[in-house]
């Protein structure tokens, strides 16, 4: 499907949404796990390699799906731009308790091994673990995007982390494609500021 027709399909469900339609939420949020699985494969491969050898994409799609099934039950967005802004949303969030979570396994595993593992196997689990300094970076990262103009926010989050293209982002926006490009631009430009080898990472 051309990713217009792709849009129109996608706008329409959101219209019927509106309505109450519960069929709609359903085709909906099977039409974002598509994405979201694309998504969560490309971070977990290039950014994240050692996450992805304890925790399979399928696991972290099913979680933003849940959290997405939840948010959709409070409230239904009035357009698809606000739902794709919902649906990065609990990404970050998913990727950012990830994080966390593996941090704290990665702690509590050093120390169970400090009273009776050698230096060498020390050295060995510290390696299989989760380098803090990449975490952190990472966790910033998600954090500044929030940080973002609305706008940035917006072309930024639809173009990374929802794997749209540039041109289905102006259609979904109502922008023209050169404000598009111009918007992920300067976004990228503000994320690098401080996190260089992220956003090289952005492709």
């Amino acid at each position: 499907m051309a990713d217009s027709d792709r849009t129109t399909e996608l706008v329409g469900l959101i219209e019927r949404l509106q309505t109450g339609d519960m069929e709609a939420r359903r085709l909906l949020l099977e039409r974002a796990y598509d994405r979201l699985a694309r998504l969560a494969n490309c971070i977990m491969a290039g950014s994240f390699p050692a996450v992805r050898a304890k925790h399979d994409v399928e696991s972290v799609v099913h979680e933003t799906w849940i959290r997405l099934l939840q948010a959709l039950e409070k409230a239904q967005p009035p357009t698809l731009a606000d739902f794709f802004r919902l649906a990065a949303h609990k990404i970050r969030q998913v990727l950012l308790d990830l994080v966390d979570r593996q941090r704290k396994l990665a702690n509590r595993e050093m120390l169970g091994m400090v009273g009776s593992a050698s230096a060498d196997g020390l050295s060995a689990l510290a390696q299989n673990t989760y380098d803090p300094s990449k975490l952190a970076a990472w966790t910033e990262f998600h954090e500044r995007v929030q940080r973002l103009t609305d706008m940035e926010r917006a072309v930024f989050e639809m173009h990374y982390y929802l794997d749209m293209s540039q041109a289905e982002v102006a259609k979904v926006l109502s922008l023209h494609p050169r404000k598009v490009s111009y918007l992920w631009v300067a976004a990228t430009e503000k994320l690098a500021e401080t996190l260089v080898d992220d956003v090289e990472a952005l492709g």
